[in-house]
């Protein structure tokens, strides 16, 4: 398959569009912040602002796997297995963040949600509600996931990107801090406890979307290049005796 430079485009595109997503899914939820009762989260099913950002969620996901297989075929010739696991761990992240805010969006807001909120009698009431206060351990669940299948991605393209160029080397020394500050927060998915990621919330808002606009100004600039190492990849496989 031939991967013209205009295909890393974009790709970098999609990376700079994670950029600002990235800042919508971190720090739009301040604005519900204070939603902190049952009743109050019920509600959040009519907050505009609070389903643009589940939307965007969404969005952020696929614009995340484009960037991701994008980003990581340049790499594949120097290291197959570390690019292949890496990117397949970005589509399970992708797939299962993409599960766990669909969820959110049809069946807690959608439907629990205003079941509970319409419904008169206090059965069918508590019924919906314990349906919705048990989706927590569910969503705790698919959290550890994708958080998991993330940063092992991160692993897998930071030791790949390595072994490239000198260019492409940097990229994977900030991998490699990306996913070395993903751990803390890895650490408290494991245990169920906050314990070392709240000192590392600036992450989300301010370190991942400096990374992907760099990663999306990168890529945009080494286009043709990567679009080239690709080729050279493709030729020499085709040129294996069968």
């Amino acid at each position: 398959m031939n991967f013209t430079p205009r295909f890393f485009r974009f790709g970098a595109v999609c990376a700079l569009l994670t950029a600002l997503t990235t800042l919508v899914v971190h720090v739009m939820p301040s604005l519900w912040s204070d939603a902190m009762s049952f009743e109050q989260q019920a509600e959040l099913r009519l907050n505009p602002l609070y389903l643009t950002n589940r939307w965007v969620v969404l969005l952020h996901c696929a614009f995340v796997v484009v960037s991701m297989f994008a980003l990581g075929l340049p790499a594949v010739r120097r290291a197959p297995v570390a690019v292949i696991f890496g990117f397949l761990a970005f589509a399970c992240f992708g797939f299962t963040e993409i599960l766990r805010t669909a969820i959110s969006i049809f069946a807690i807001n959608r439907n629990w949600r205003a079941v509970y909120a319409s419904a008169v009698d206090p059965a069918t009431r508590e019924r919906f509600r314990a349906f919705i206060e048990s989706y927590s351990g569910i969503n705790d669940a698919l959290f550890f996931i994708f958080y998991t299948a993330f940063t092992v991605g991160l692993i897998c393209y930071g030791f790949a990107f390595l072994r490239t160029n000198a260019s492409m080397s940097q990229l994977g020394i900030l991998f490699t801090v990306w996913a070395l500050l993903n751990l803390p927060g890895w650490i408290d998915a494991v245990i169920g406890t906050e314990l070392l990621g709240r000192y590392f919330e600036w992450v989300g808002p301010v370190f991942q979307p400096v990374t992907r606009a760099w990663i999306g100004i990168w890529l945009w600039k080494n286009a043709e290049w990567a679009a080239t190492s690709v080729a050279q990849s493709s030729q020499t496989i085709n040129s294996l005796p069968a």
